[in-house]
């Protein structure tokens, strides 16, 4: 059963999640696409309101291609055990899981580190999951699409520079050489 969303299709989603896929994606063509997780429904979204900008994910999408917001948790996956990514954003070529953490506070650098691990842990869960699912079905994610994962922080956030490059080290270590991002604008071309 086709989904008739090309990458949806490729990756044979409803296949390897079954019925969850059902209303849990959304396409856009737009230039600039912002994604927020939604404080009341906590599923991702996109969203046409630019006083969410301090607290999105922006794409941008020159080239109006076909783009895909999967809404991971509380919408494809319920209550997944240790937490999930919110959501997937991705094109025919890229797919960025993202961990929204725009509600997180603290200056110090234990609550940073605390903040970015949680994050971490939920990226590299879904990392698992869907690998999982998808080799399963006989697919390799990382054949199909160059994967990134991305932490979203609020602006007000303390920058940890130094703290962030430790994270994408290890982060790169434990998952192959998958890229970690803390930038609120990826490109897709």
């Amino acid at each position: 059963m086709a989904i008739g969303v090309e990458i949806l299709d490729k990756l044979q989603l409803d296949i390897a999640f079954g019925d969850s896929i059902d209303g849990s994606w959304t396409i856009r063509t737009d230039s600039r696409l912002l994604v927020v997780d939604d404080d009341e429904t906590k599923v991702s979204r996109f969203s046409d309101d630019d006083n969410d900008e301090e607290r999105a994910l922006v794409a941008l999408n020159c080239r109006n291609k076909v783009i895909t917001l999967l809404s991971i948790d509380h919408a494809l996956i319920d209550n997944h055990e240790g937490g999930i990514a919110d959501c997937a954003v991705m094109d025919e070529k890229k797919l960025e899981f993202v961990e929204f953490k725009t509600n997180a506070y603290g200056n110090s650098e234990q609550s940073i580190r605390e903040n970015f691990e949680k994050a971490c842990s939920q990226l590299k869960e879904t990392l698992s999951v869907f690998s999982n699912k998808l080799t399963s079905i006989g697919i390799d994610l990382m054949d199909v699409l160059v994967v990134e994962c991305r932490i979203i922080v609020a602006h007000r956030y303390p920058r940890a520079t130094a703290i962030k490059q430790d994270f994408r080290a290890q982060f790169a270590q434990d998952t192959h050489g998958i890229n970690l991002l803390f930038e609120r604008l990826v490109q897709f071309v």
